[in-house]
């Protein structure tokens, strides 16, 4: 899709996989039967829906993912690298950064420490009937990691759930934007941390040019926590994605 180009925030310190990341690059952690890195499988999946232009803002690490994909050709890929500015942080800001590489074009924004096999074709297509300026993947019931509890006045424990399931749509990290995000990203100092989810996504949804797309049996795992990435099944992770 030549119109379309993918955005995927590799630049982050991995703080919640520590110790690993001390040493690793969190999208470079090895997953699946045959151990390959995290954004391995991610950038295999946007080739496989003929996304092949991807570009990946890096900072931490950045010579271990450069190393090993390099331009991208052994995937049958272009690979764009911009490494982040020094001073604040934030995905608006690093989006900003790479404005020249990307103005023009629709982009899927994506975060490369999620695992997911979300039909990118029929997303876009969802997204171009919608008319709207972007599109969320959208999921139900996720399950929160700690216990829940009601107390009453005397502060007494009346009601205990382990782990509830929220009855909301939560934003999984991957969204289509169309090349107007940049208006609005303009309006910002570069000075200043800005956050697409806190800064934009809010300005959207109030004009109603937000949708979201919510497929039906789609595989999503955050990876972004040294618990979550030691309960991984490896086996499972490459029967979904390796179809």
């Amino acid at each position: 899709m030549s119109d379309t180009t993918g955005v995927l925030f590799c630049g982050g310190e991995g703080t919640r996989m520590r110790p690993l990341t001390y040493y690793m690059q969190k999208v470079m952690l090895p997953i699946g039967v045959n151990q390959v890195p995290i954004l391995e499988y991610v950038l295999k999946h946007f080739k496989r829906h003929k996304i092949n232009d991807v570009v990946l803002l890096v900072n931490y690490k950045k010579e271990q993912i450069e190393g090993y994909f390099g331009d991208g050709n052994k995937l049958g890929m272009n690979l764009t690298y911009v490494p982040d500015k020094p001073g604040p942080v934030g995905t608006g800001t690093a989006l900003l950064n790479a404005r020249e590489f990307l103005e023009n074009k629709r982009l899927i924004i994506y975060f490369s420490d999620i695992i997911t096999n979300v039909d990118f074709t029929d997303m876009l297509s969802y997204h171009h009937k919608q008319k709207t300026w972007a599109t969320i993947l959208a999921s139900k019931g996720w399950k929160l990691r700690v216990g829940t509890a009601e107390i009453n006045l005397e502060n007494k424990v009346t009601k205990f759930v382990e782990k509830p399931e929220i009855p909301l749509f939560v934003n999984t990290g991957i969204s289509v934007l169309e090349p107007v995000i940049f208006n609005y990203l303009n309006d910002f100092n570069e000075n200043i941390s800005v956050d697409l989810s806190r800064d934009i996504f809010p300005q959207f949804a109030k004009q109603e040019q937000m949708s979201a797309y919510v497929p039906k049996d789609v595989y999503w795992e955050d990876i972004g926590s040294i618990e979550r990435y030691e309960k991984l099944d490896h086996n499972y992770i490459t029967s979904i994605m390796e179809k």
